[in-house]
């Protein structure tokens, strides 16, 4: 399964490069996320699935996977970029309140980077006391 990474001091961004999340691609693409999961020490992880046009159960599972890495790490997923399908599968599951959604990389980027200035703000209050 190609995956694109990319990589910043405060995010990284992954986008499957495959238009399906099935049972086919599911198992490697854990694999992988459990592997960048351990290996990308930034702040948050941008999930890109502007390529995937279909996921089923298998899918849904290695999305939860990746939020389960995160939350458990105190770091943040973001997903973008969702086909219809994609989200209509995350509404009829009721996960669509379990992850963080926004619509365009941009939107995401912009997410995380708040989070950033939230959290340096409140390294410096606690500086203070």
């Amino acid at each position: 399964m190609k995956l694109d990474i990319q990589q910043t001091d405060h995010y990284a961004v992954i986008t499957p490069g495959t238009a399906k999340l099935d049972s086919t691609v599911s198992p490697e693409f854990k694999s992988n996320l459990i592997v960048l999961g351990n290996a990308i020490e930034t702040g948050g992880l941008i999930m890109n699935l502007e390529h995937v046009e279909f996921a089923d159960s298998s899918g849904l599972s290695s999305l939860l996977l990746a939020h389960r890495l995160y939350r458990d790490t105190d770091r943040v997923l973001v997903l973008c970029e969702l086909h219809p399908r994609v989200s209509k599968l995350l509404e009829i599951s009721k996960l669509t309140g379990s992850f963080v959604i926004v619509d365009k990389l941009e939107d995401a980027i912009e997410y995380l980077s708040n989070l950033d200035t939230d959290f340096d703000d409140n390294d410096e209050e606690d500086e203070e006391i």
